[in-house]
């Protein structure tokens, strides 16, 4: 009998600690942080609020992130997905990914703003960079522009994302034409709707 109630006693207590760790999962969803940083401010509680509301914009960047590598392919063109790599360093969100075929390596790194790439200053400034001419061969690839950088044993394609970001595609044994060609089977389009 005594071990009978052990056990309902034990029961008990795993269901409540169960609900409490549902509980505390839930109140770190994006929309309950945001609200409550809003019902903040509304109580006047400015710096509590600003907090609540820095941690609402990360966790909501860190979805974004989530969603957008979602969109890298395990395989383009005969080359196989390594691990994704995911970062936000100083409001700049950076996924990479390397793909590789036999002894080949294309290396793929989306740089862009966190919540939305607009945001990327070290992005405009490359782009205005590349805009202004005297780097590489200007093309398009799904009706992005893009630049082709062939030098020192490494091919590297350059796309400029309408959502404001870069998408660098780079290999330092693959010719140009290959890694072109990689480009242009990537899901470059949607990747970068996915953004907006």
């Amino acid at each position: 009998m005594f071990i009978g109630k052990l056990k309902m006693f034990c029961l008990a207590i795993s269901v409540a600690f169960t609900v409490a760790a549902v509980t505390a999962i839930a109140e770190e969803s994006p929309s309950t942080i945001c609200s409550s940083a809003a019902n903040l401010a509304k109580e006047g509680d400015i710096a509590g609020a600003l907090e609540e509301a820095r941690w609402c914009v990360t966790q909501l960047e860190q979805l974004m992130q989530e969603q957008v590598s979602s969109l890298f392919p395990d395989e383009v063109n005969g080359y196989t997905a390594g691990k994704i790599q995911k970062q936000q360093v100083m409001g700049m969100a950076i996924i990479e990914c390397d793909y590789s075929k036999d002894d080949n390596t294309i290396s793929v790194s989306l740089t862009g703003g966190g919540a939305s790439g607009s945001a990327n200053p070290f992005a405009a400034i490359a782009n205005m960079g590349m805009q202004m001419g005297g780097m590489g061969q200007k093309i398009r690839i799904q009706k992005r522009s893009a630049v082709i950088i062939d030098e020192n044993n490494s091919a590297q394609v350059v796309v400029t994302l309408k959502s404001g970001g870069l998408l660098t595609f780079e290999s330092r044994k693959t010719s140009s034409d290959t890694v072109v060609a990689f480009a242009k089977k990537f899901p470059v389009a949607k990747l970068d709707d996915s953004r907006n």
